[in-house]
């Protein structure tokens, strides 16, 4: 039997690349528990299901293991709220530096929330070994653009042709800009997964447009929630990417897939919907974020049947239950490759966040390598290759990094 202790360390304490998470509140919203509730890290929900979720086994673990975070015991979530108050008013820079321990670095998607109350990914860069880079949402960069439009509008035709040359202009110059590495799509919580591979015609997306400008104002902005406008803002990302992996600047399209709050249709958030798209731009490389979580045995098919598929284990850290967590590691491995598995924090808002998902990440892939290497699947080598890989490497590579592994030890 192979010796598992370099398997076990090696897990435990590698450098690991979080290829997609979001900006940390700075310190006055930290402790603002009405809009930003503590025990959220632990479950996408709100209002009265969030209460409810306080009894899930996924939140009662949490409590568990931020009391060690902390060194305090909690018994609740309300006890949790009052140390995170506390750590956050005596010294949130600590509270982050150990929250952050073993980051090398963060892709950060930093549309999820005004800008008053997060920090700039710029600020995160102190408590990390290198540079955060940026990942623009391009439905947040659509709404942008027609907040630009909206004052010139003449009728469907003129605005639409202004709209669209603008949006495809942004896009160019997000290709272009080198602290940004990705885009993503947040269209499964909008219109669904199940994007037509071919757009509309000018009049139709035209008319859609109108739509979208006379349901919101200047002031209160406006949402794109029309079909045919979220398919082409994805089609036109998706060639854009196209044409410039060409000229040898490869940035990826992520997917928001399965896991998320009651605005998913949770049919249509399934990744197999993305089937037809994914086959019509095979030139273009897309992740499927959140392990298509409940439907990952369909997003790691995908990732076994086109090359130009990623799948990301994030999210399900810490928001469901242990089992439930290292099933998603198996599933995940049934048939993908695994040089395309990615991991993740999803990490939003609070340090914890980060601090639950890449411990209890770490946990469930110590459990799952070292069981396939006692049952004889493969070497322990070869299972520290796949760990080392998917926390660090598959990034790096995807991504371009061009990263060294340093680790930062946790204070």
């Amino acid at each position: 039997m192979d010796n598992l202790n370099p398997l076990r360390d090696l897990i435990q304490s590698h450098p690991l690349i979080d290829h997609h998470a979001h900006n940390l509140l700075n310190r006055e919203s930290a402790s603002d528990s009405d809009n930003y509730p503590i025990e959220a890290i632990t479950s996408s929900a709100d209002g009265r299901a969030l209460e409810n979720a306080r009894t899930t086994l996924p939140s009662l673990r949490a409590i568990t293991q931020l009391s060690e975070l902390y060194g305090r015991a909690c018994e609740n979530w309300n006890d949790i709220q009052s140390v995170h108050d506390q750590s956050v008013r005596e010294d949130y820079d600590h509270l982050i530096r150990k929250s952050l321990s073993g980051t090398h670095t963060l892709l950060l998607d930093d549309y999820l929330r005004d800008d008053e109350d997060i920090e700039p990914s710029t600020w995160h860069d102190s408590f990390t070994v290198s540079p955060t880079k940026r990942i623009v949402q391009v439905e947040a960069l659509a709404e942008s653009t027609i907040l630009q439009v909206s004052n010139a509008r003449k009728n469907g035709e003129s605005v639409w042709n202004n709209f669209r040359q603008l949006f495809q202009d942004a896009l160019g110059e997000a290709l272009d800009d080198t602290n940004i590495v990705a885009f993503k799509s947040e269209i499964s919580c909008r219109t669904g997964l199940d994007v037509d591979p071919y757009s509309s015609d000018d009049t139709t997306l035209g008319g859609s447009l109108i739509r979208i400008l006379d349901s919101g104002t200047t002031r209160s902005g406006f949402e794109v929630n029309d079909k045919q406008i979220c398919d082409w803002i994805v089609q036109q990302t998706l060639k854009a990417i196209s044409f410039k992996k060409k000229a040898g600047v490869a940035k990826p399209l992520l997917f928001h897939t399965g896991l998320g709050d009651d605005r998913i249709n949770l049919l249509r958030a399934n990744p197999a919907c993305l089937q037809p798209l994914i086959a019509q731009y095979a030139s273009a490389d897309i992740v499927l974020l959140h392990a298509g979580y409940p439907y990952t045995r369909e997003a790691g098919y995908l990732t076994s049947a086109y090359p130009n598929v990623y799948l990301d284990l994030g999210k399900v850290f810490p928001m469901v239950s242990r089992e439930a967590q290292t099933k998603v590691l198996r599933e995940s491995l049934e048939i993908a490759p695994t040089n395309r598995l990615l991991w993740s924090t999803g990490g939003q808002f609070h340090p914890e966040t980060f601090w639950l998902a890449n411990r209890q990440f770490r946990q469930a892939l110590e459990t799952v390598l070292v069981d396939y290497v006692q049952q004889g699947d493969f070497t322990a080598a070869q299972a520290m290759k796949i760990a080392a890989d998917v926390l660090f490497y598959n990034s790096n590579s995807l991504y371009s990094l061009n990263l060294t592994p340093s680790y930062t030890l946790g204070e």
